[in-house]
């Protein structure tokens, strides 16, 4: 029993629980970010439900490349660089950054999986650092892993969930980099809920 205890302690001590911490919980939108194992920069979940609506117009919305200044907070010109069907594509990104940190930009490939009733999905997104050549006056996010998922309930509202850790890249500060963890998924909530009103 005393080998069992000092083992399960040893577990936890190597691999100790990193709980959600809720930093933001307005207008049906909260915000949770956590510790990531090996960065200074925080990854966060944003959670919110948009009621009166099917999970295919919220796909419509997340898949809307030529659209994302109206979706992510200080994003510009964005492109995509590759599609196939509706639900996959390959797209890039500026983000604007506040004076006087360079602007950073990002290519990733983003794909979903839909549930055969298709009540669920998972969007998720991979970075894709070279699949371009550089732009010396912008700063490449070359690190960043996250992912959608949504879920359609019988009374047509979605639950949606949006999750995201990434490495900005060059030089800034992690106390900056983390104020943007929380306002910037909030804001893209709230913008992804204006977009689907009726």
């Amino acid at each position: 029993m005393t080998k069992f205890i000092v083992f399960i302690f040893g577990i936890l001590f190597l691999f100790p629980n990193k709980d959600w911490e809720l930093k933001k919980d307005k207008s049906g939108i909260r915000v949770y970010t956590r510790d990531f194992e090996g960065s200074d920069f925080d990854e966060f979940k944003a959670v919110t439900t948009i009621q009166n609506c099917s999970l295919i117009e919220v796909m419509n919305v997340i898949f809307d490349v030529q659209n994302y200044p109206f979706l992510f907070p200080d994003c510009i010109n964005p492109k995509i660089l590759k599609k196939e069907g509706d639900w996959y594509d390959i797209h890039y990104i500026q983000t604007k950054g506040p004076f006087p940190v360079k602007d950073r930009d990002s290519v990733f490939e983003q794909k979903a999986e839909i549930a055969q009733n298709k009540k669920s999905a998972r969007i998720t997104l991979n970075p894709l650092p070279d699949y371009i050549p550089e732009n010396k006056d912008i700063v490449r996010v070359r690190e960043g892993t996250g992912f959608w998922e949504l879920e359609q309930d019988v009374a047509n509202n979605v639950a949606v969930t949006y999750q995201f850790h990434g490495e900005p890249g060059g030089e800034i500060p992690a106390w900056l980099a983390n104020s943007f963890v929380v306002s910037h998924p909030f804001k893209t909530l709230e913008n992804l809920k204006e977009r689907l009103k009726k």
